[in-house]
């Protein structure tokens, strides 16, 4: 498959904004190869609501088939209940990086995020590929999280050391993430 000519939507995390972690320089990769790149700014992200999340995710949709997501931290929660809900065509990938689907910490502003819990059964059959980045050193999603994550989704674990793969903890850049964007693999 070429991956020119895809949309690729960058849904960020809890406390987070669009110029967060990898994402520039990620949008700047991959819109260098003739792609297209959306990075909303979610609502509220120091008080984020999952209804609020999934209607913006929902407001920014393309052709599924044409279409790559890729989430950090709490933009994959908020991509997983996006997909459970949908209907219709099957998206072409999601990479869920430092990324999570169920509780694991009490987080007052995550309470609500998984009640009722995900369905993974249904989640899986909304995109054709899925790929998980996760680093063994991340101290805010711990790594089991990620391989979790990873069982429940049949997905490919792609194992990073930049702890929840932000800037200030080196990734700036994420080759792992352009690769499985534009390498298909």
């Amino acid at each position: 498959r070429n991956y020119k000519n895809m949309t690729i939507i960058l849904i960020h995390g809890f406390m987070g904004f669009p110029n967060n972690c990898y994402f520039p320089w990620l949008k700047k990769e991959l819109e260098a190869r003739g792609n297209v790149v959306l990075v909303p700014q979610m609502p509220s992200p120091a008080y984020p609501e999952q209804l609020t999340w999934v209607k913006t995710i929902r407001s920014l949709e393309c052709d599924p088939t044409d279409t790559v997501l890729v989430g950090h931290s709490l933009g994959c929660a908020a991509l997983l209940h996006f997909l459970q809900e949908r209907k219709g065509k099957t998206f072409q990938h999601v990479i869920l990086t430092s990324g999570f689907g169920r509780p694991f910490v009490s987080m007052k502003p995550l309470e609500r995020w998984f009640d009722p819990s995900l369905d993974f059964s249904v989640i899986k059959t909304k995109s054709k590929k899925w790929t998980v980045v996760h680093s063994k050193n991340d101290l805010l999603v711990p790594f089991r999280e990620g391989e979790w994550l990873a069982s429940q989704l049949g997905a490919n674990l792609i194992i990073e050391d930049k702890g929840h793969l932000t800037k200030r903890e080196g990734a700036k850049e994420l080759p792992s993430v352009l690769e499985a964007v534009v390498g298909n693999v």
